[in-house]
């Protein structure tokens, strides 16, 4: 009962605060609404007329609820139980590819449905999950949750790399409504933040029936936080449950093909680079280069609106250039083979699956590093900068199982560079012992499922979803 009257303070409390900023961001929201697409795309669902679940039900027993009708694209399915996940974003949405198909099997008899806060996760989500009825995550006030969770009626949330939203959070308990956090990570700027408003956040991770963290190093920061010791569990990352073991990438040979690799070439691919590293990367290229003319470097910048700055940077180190969206068409000097372009979306894994060494881009500079397992599980030896921060765990287990190397300048990454395309023993060691450590990784998702398992089992909202709980003040 004590509980539940602090977190009713809280409530207040938050309540309070979004009033007096609604003074201030409601004349911003509806300019918004009046000129941005993406904020007028279903907003509906942003205010909590999500598809009504709970009206499907009702309706399948011969009740009648009268709530406005909806048109939507959810299935018949009438289940009585239903899980709803909820992925921030593109990313946290990758990291359900194997959580969503896992839980439809261990909980066969609970309809499944999904939430998203952006658009592009929206569409990911529908493309990685057919049939499975995706929607918007209410904007955090009262009325939008409350409509929300009436809508929907979960028999448990699910979030995947939490947002904390107190109001979603807080309402949720005191309907009894389980909530379960996974895959989720704190960042040390995320524990400081958090930790000015720590007694907030302690109510609102205690809130929670389990949070399943990625490591060690997350759970004592949550600790730090005031989360019960209790509710913390570590699980892993899901998303390298995803990861594909093979030799090479399909469609790997078609591109190097149609890219005029022969056979005989050695192949760098630096991927997902960042802006500010191709001049380092050309320059290692050129040192390694007088001394084997036979390495191909192939640039892919991370985002599309770096094409043509590293396009620029490689003409201006006076290396010939030949695109992938017009490899017919090559650019600069012709007396050598030319520097390779990735400026197509998409066939990051078929670059990959032609090196012979790879890059691991954004870690020259200060963006924190771009992912290392997929080449990592194609048994690839690994090279990257100092700042692979964005793979804190990742990154030391990778390079402590000998699986990569860390350089910090062209000098430095020339010499790597050059030791590994002489000893072949080498580049084999480090791409097996990159696909061991990345096989130890793996495993979250089923841990996680277990973890729903335990929250299910401990106790279950009755069939109002409400638990017995009275409601928030309105």
């Amino acid at each position: 009962m004590g509980r539940q009257v602090h977190n009713l303070g809280w409530f207040l409390l938050v309540n309070l605060v979004y009033a007096l900023a609604g003074l201030v961001a409601w004349p911003v929201y509806l300019f918004l609404l009046a000129t941005r697409k993406k904020y007028r795309s279903r907003c509906w669902e942003r205010w909590g007329i999500v598809p009504n679940f709970a009206k499907r039900r009702e309706q399948g027993t011969g009740k009648r609820e009268p709530e406005r009708k909806l048109q939507t694209a959810a299935p018949t399915t009438r289940q009585s139980e239903r899980l709803w996940v909820h992925a921030i974003s593109v990313g946290e949405v990758e990291a359900a590819r194997t959580f969503v198909p896992a839980l439809g099997e261990a909980f066969p008899d609970h309809e499944i449905v999904l939430s998203t806060t952006t658009m592009t996760g929206r569409e990911r989500a529908l493309k990685l999950f057919p049939g499975r009825p995706v929607f918007h995550f209410p904007l955090d006030l009262w009325p939008c949750v409350a409509l929300a969770l009436r809508r929907v009626r979960p028999t448990a949330v699910i979030q995947v790399e939490s947002e904390w939203w107190p109001n979603f959070f807080l309402m949720a308990a005191r309907r009894g409504i389980p909530v379960a956090c996974v895959n989720v990570r704190i960042t040390e700027r995320g524990q400081r933040g958090y930790g000015r408003i720590r007694p907030l956040m302690r109510a609102v991770f205690n809130s929670t029936r389990a949070i399943g963290v990625q490591a060690e190093m997350y759970r004592k920061r949550f600790l730090s936080l005031g989360a019960a010791p209790e509710r913390l569990h570590v699980t892993g990352q899901m998303k390298h449950d995803t990861v594909t073991f093979a030799d090479t990438a399909a469609g790997a040979d078609d591109l190097a093909r149609e890219m005029n690799l022969v056979a005989d070439e050695m192949v760098l691919v630096a991927g997902s680079t960042g802006p500010g590293e191709e001049e380092t990367l050309l320059a290692a290229y050129r040192e390694v280069r007088q001394a084997d003319p036979h390495l191909r470097l192939v640039l892919v910048p991370r985002r599309p609106e770096n094409f043509e700055a590293a396009a620029e940077a490689v003409l201006k180190a006076g290396f010939g250039l030949v695109r992938r969206s017009r490899p017919q068409e090559p650019q600069g000097p012709k007396e050598e083979p030319p520097v390779l372009l990735g400026d197509t979306m998409g066939e990051m894994m078929k670059w990959y699956g032609r090196a012979d060494l790879v890059f691991v881009g954004r870690s020259l500079v200060p963006l924190g590093g771009s992912n290392p397992m997929e080449p990592g599980a194609l048994g690839r030896p690994l090279l990257w900068g100092p700042h692979m921060f964005n793979f804190p765990i990742e990154a030391p287990a990778l390079v402590q199982a000998g699986a990569a190397r860390e350089v910090t300048d062209a000098a430095s990454l020339a010499a790597a560079i050059r030791d590994l395309l002489t000893h072949p023993g080498k580049r084999r060691q480090m791409g097996e012992a990159a696909r061991a450590t990345i096989r130890q990784m793996q495993g979250a998702t089923a841990r996680n499922v277990d973890l729903l398992r335990s929250v299910l089992s401990d106790q279950r909202p009755d069939s109002t979803g409400r638990g017995g709980s009275p409601d928030p003040p309105r």
